[in-house]
């Protein structure tokens, strides 16, 4: 008996020591994990607002004690009684109670955002495990929580570029008469990360409509490196594949696949740009500008009408593959060799060329070139030009590795250009190129550029021509990072019992092409209206057109990052400086400074419209549908000016003295180009249940 009456005093001193604190003792009470807080992110009410949820009137004013430390979390003084009446746990962390709507049963559909889950950034690859857990059977994401999903009956995304956290914490100036919003970021950095709270009276009053439909603001990261942002529609709609998982994906050589056309492996206008090759005066995205005096491009204007035959992948274009060797002189590069072979691997042109400088590298272990090769050649560049003015036309199309350089050195232009290192991806994805000798060895099991003597530039011609064909062969997935993913529309048409059915709507020409054979409903909408209508058909139906309505609809609104100058950020520099066409004796360069935002009123406007839009979309959904809309990126302006001055750089010092050059890139350029690419990541995402 004494043994048991023992046990009981102690853990009646166990169970004091549970309610009681010591006076003595240094260390404050431990907040359960019940007490804290969690983020209620179907529409409600907010006026009970928490102390470790960021607001937006805190952020906007500067306010760090609101937000807090996310790593050490410091309290300024202790909770009072009236603070831990009202709901405040021992930390000073009110908590928030969850609460439903009203006329909202136990069985309804919610999402919370579980504080102390959220530790690090949400990615664009966590909105998209949430979007798969909704909709098929994967495993619930981490760091949010969702109640009743079997009661979920639509879900709908929306990529809103332009959309950023600086439009609701007032740092984006939306009037010019109201100033009680600051106009710099305040210092503190706490918790970036964290949800903020939307606050119906502190929001502008562009973006007040939201404040009925979501409840927080929760940053998010896109994908990128050091330089770049990567796409968030990309990343969005693709899902990357386990390694072991090869298996699981269909073989491409057996998989039933639509037939490849050509013209989707051409690069478009901004693809150029992007990989820094002359554009054609016809697609140019600036003033018009006279080409250099030795430059040629080609005449569009001679071409007879394209013949196409049913079911050919070539559409009536004549194909030829170019290679060029080249040499080095006082101006950097200089044409050397250029060899072209047509579709039938016949060689069209095979010529040596005279440098117009005395040549100082011959490069001969990559050129083949040497002195007594070029000794008696009396054929120049502006002969070969003349050439190629006869032999191409509107209906022809150039496919070649990295065809930038080579162009580059003929100085010439051509429009229609397939490059086998785009439409390959490098082992480590993108932005990393493969080169032609792996290509060849990879895809083609051949062995290229493996001898001494330098490159055959015919061998390579005709291994980019064999690189094609099989890309025509294999479908356009074919040796891309897309081998290792699935796309969502894919992935979602496989889930059981019931398969997901997808619509996507967007401003994109392509959109329906692209999408045909993946997603159930595709459309082009003329612009952003066009967009909201085309969701709504697509989640409801159009019984008089035929049209069911689909689970999952994905659409894109781009009014808003058009009017702030966010779209084609890179390429509108690049254009603006005519990187294309630097040469040795090219004059310099006129570096442009970032344009200034747009006035206050005309953003005003555009925010407006678009926060009309993403209500209107809401509205029209049935109940127990889940609206998801992200932004994908932060500003990428700044990035994108930097990039083009990279690219100046770059091409500058290929043919001009370092110190003659119009950039001078420094350890200041680089880290100021990496500072605006980490902020061009930070995007938003916003979550509500109608």
């Amino acid at each position: 008996m004494a043994k048991s009456k023992k046990r009981s005093r102690r853990g009646n001193r166990k169970k004091a020591s549970q309610h009681s604190k010591a006076p003595d003792s240094p260390l404050p009470a431990l907040p359960s994990f019940d007490a804290l807080p969690t983020f209620n992110l179907a529409t409600s009410s907010n006026s009970t607002s928490s102390a470790r949820k960021r607001s937006i009137h805190d952020v906007a004013s500067g306010d760090e004690s609101s937000t807090g430390d996310s790593a050490k979390r410091h309290r300024s003084q202790s909770p009072s009684k009236a603070e831990t009446s009202t709901g405040a746990d021992d930390d000073g962390w009110q908590q928030i109670p969850i609460k439903n709507h009203k006329g909202r049963s136990s069985t309804y559909p919610e999402l919370q955002l579980p504080s102390s889950r959220i530790n690090g950034w949400v990615r664009i690859s966590d909105l998209q495990s949430l979007l798969l857990h909704l909709l098929a059977d994967t495993a619930a994401p981490q760091w949010l929580l969702l109640k009743n999903k079997s009661a979920i009956r639509h879900v709908v995304c929306l990529h809103v570029p332009g959309l950023s956290m600086d439009l609701f914490d007032g740092q984006a100036k939306l009037t010019t008469t109201d100033d009680s919003k600051p106009t710099t970021k305040p210092p503190s950095t706490l918790a970036e990360y964290f949800p903020v709270a939307i606050n119906e009276r502190t929001l502008p009053p562009p973006l007040e409509d939201l404040a009925g439909i979501f409840t927080h603001v929760l940053p998010v990261k896109a994908g990128g490196d050091s330089r770049k942002v990567f796409s968030p529609t990309n990343n969005m709609l693709n899902i990357p594949l386990p390694e072991d998982d090869s298996k699981a994906k269909p073989n491409p050589k057996k998989q039933s696949t639509p037939r490849l056309k050509i013209t989707e492996l051409l690069l478009t206008p901004e693809e150029l740009i992007e990989d820094e090759y002359p554009l054609h005066s016809t697609q140019s995205t600036s003033q018009p500008q006279d080409l250099p005096a030795d430059w040629l491009e080609t005449d569009l204007s001679t071409a007879p009408p394209r013949i196409v035959e049913s079911g050919s992948v070539l559409e009536g274009y004549t194909i030829y593959a170019i290679d060029c060797e080249m040499v080095t002189t006082a101006s950097g590069s200089s044409l050397a060799r250029i060899s072209i072979v047509d579709w039938d691997n016949a060689v069209v042109l095979d010529e040596l060329v005279k440098p117009d400088e005395p040549v100082l590298d011959y490069l001969t272990a990559f050129s083949g070139i040497t002195a007594d090769k070029l000794a008696d050649v009396t054929t120049t560049r502006a002969d070969i030009q003349k050439r190629l003015s006869t032999l191409l036309t509107a209906n022809t199309i150039l496919v070649g590795q990295s065809l930038n350089s080579d162009l580059h050195a003929l100085h010439f232009s051509h429009p229609h250009i397939v490059d086998t290192s785009v439409i390959y991806d490098h082992p480590r994805g993108k932005p990393l190129k493969p080169g032609l000798r792996w290509l060849a060895q990879k895809h083609l099991n051949k062995q290229i550029q493996n001898g001494t003597a330098g490159h055959d530039s015919i061998e390579d011609a005709r291994a980019c021509l064999q690189l094609l064909k099989l890309k025509l062969e294999r479908g356009k997935d074919f040796g891309t990072a897309s081998a290792n993913s699935e796309p969502l529309f894919v992935r979602l048409a496989r889930v059981q019992p019931r398969p997901v059915t997808c619509g996507i709507v967007d401003t994109a020409a392509n959109v329906e092409k692209r999408y045909a054979t993946t997603a159930q409903y595709t459309h082009n909408a003329a612009d952003d209206d066009g967009v909201v209508a085309g969701v709504l058909t697509a989640v409801n139906g159009d019984a008089l057109a035929g049209i069911p309505p689909v689970g999952f609809t994905y659409a894109r609104l781009p009014a808003l990052a058009d009017a702030r100058g966010w779209s084609n950020a890179y390429g509108k520099f690049a254009a603006q400086m005519n990187t294309m066409h630097i040469t040795a004796t090219s004059p310099p360069i006129e570096i442009p400074e970032r344009p200034p935002p747009p006035p206050p009123e005309e953003l005003a406007k555009a925010v407006k419209e678009t926060v009309g839009r993403i209500k209107a979309v809401y509205d029209g959904l049935p109940k127990c549908s889940v609206l998801m809309v992200y932004s994908g990126t932060g500003d990428p302006v700044e990035m994108g000016r930097l990039n083009a001055l990279f690219s100046v750089h770059r091409r500058e010092f290929k043919v001009k003295p370092w110190d003659k050059g119009t950039v001078q890139w420094t350890d200041r350029e680089e880290e100021a180009l990496k500072k605006e690419a980490r902020e061009a990541r930070k995007g938003i995402a916003l979550l509500a249940v109608k």
